[in-house]
């Protein structure tokens, strides 16, 4: 999926980023893996499996993503290239291929512990249980995933896509704790981000909401009031406003002030997204 460097190159950049920080090679590898593995890993001569590569990463105080940025040509096509070769299976509901893609790409993992093998079956997996909720995702996957979300350090499209496809996969708490981070390193690191991180908030919400973790749930909404993009779109601003409604609001009122909300989206043509909201006012129990 990504273009990456030869393998020597790869172990050039690494090579490039320990002497930086001024690590020797026997200290950056103890209790991990032998510092002769490491050396041929910078030679180009060897590979190193994701965990450990993610270990060493860590210990340099390196985000794993930025190291990929660093070695990859594509990044951010690779992974929109794979999310539209499987929505159409998505969108048909078509479990089967689903279900086929995600046991290659978790065999392809297995073997040889690539990144794009990883996110790939993760979003894959998450596809699945958004439409089988009773599918088990494999536990590796799991760990990895919340490994991954807690070295970030530098969140743009692909962490914030990767995170809002994933999120089903994730625990109530892990969300919870991943968007406290995203708060602080995009509001006082990077603020190109904050309609990204404002899209990531909402879906928490709604995925919360789904569980019934309402306070957990309240509590995000209202961390997210704290995210000011210079501009919103309309459905980005009706889905805060009709959230606010379903979480603060007793249900007679709810119900009320969010059928105004949709007819304010039928009046401005926008028919298709108005279903969509009066269809989730009836699956999901107004809170009591």
């Amino acid at each position: 999926m990504m273009n990456l460097r030869n393998a020597q190159s790869v172990g050039e950049v690494f090579q490039l980023l320990r002497k930086q920080r001024q690590v020797t090679v026997s200290n950056l590898a103890q209790d991990i893996i032998s510092p002769s593995s490491v050396s041929k890993f910078e030679q180009g001569k060897s590979q190193l499996s994701f965990i450990v590569l993610s270990q060493l990463l860590t210990r340099l105080h390196i985000s794993l993503d930025g190291f990929y940025h660093r070695i990859s040509e594509d990044w951010t096509d690779g992974y929109e290239s794979f999310l539209l070769k499987i929505n159409t299976f998505y969108q048909n509901n078509d479990l089967l291929t689903l279900k086929k893609i995600a046991g290659e790409k978790l065999a392809d993992f297995r073997s040889d512990q690539q990144f794009d093998d990883f996110i790939a079956t993760a979003t894959v997996c998450a596809l699945i249980k958004s439409i089988e909720p009773h599918f088990k995702v494999d536990q590796q996957i799991l760990s990895n995933l919340d490994c991954y979300f807690d070295t970030i350090q530098e969140w743009d499209f692909v962490e914030f896509s990767l995170f809002q496809n994933c999120m089903i996969i994730l625990d109530s708490e892990s969300i919870e704790s991943i968007l406290k981070e995203t708060l602080y390193l995009n509001l006082e690191v990077n603020s190109n981000n904050l309609d990204k991180m404002l899209a990531a908030f909402l879906n928490a919400v709604d995925v919360l909401y789904r569980r019934k973790a309402y306070q957990t749930a309240k509590t995000v909404l209202n961390q997210s009031k704290q995210i000011a993009p210079i501009r919103s779109d309309l459905a980005t601003v009706f889905k805060q406003k009709f959230f606010e409604n379903l979480l603060f609001l007793r249900p007679e009122q709810t119900k009320r002030e969010n059928q105004q909300l949709v007819d304010s989206l039928r009046n401005v043509d926008a028919n298709a997204l108005a279903s969509s909201y009066e269809a989730y006012m009836v699956k999901y129990a107004f809170r009591e």
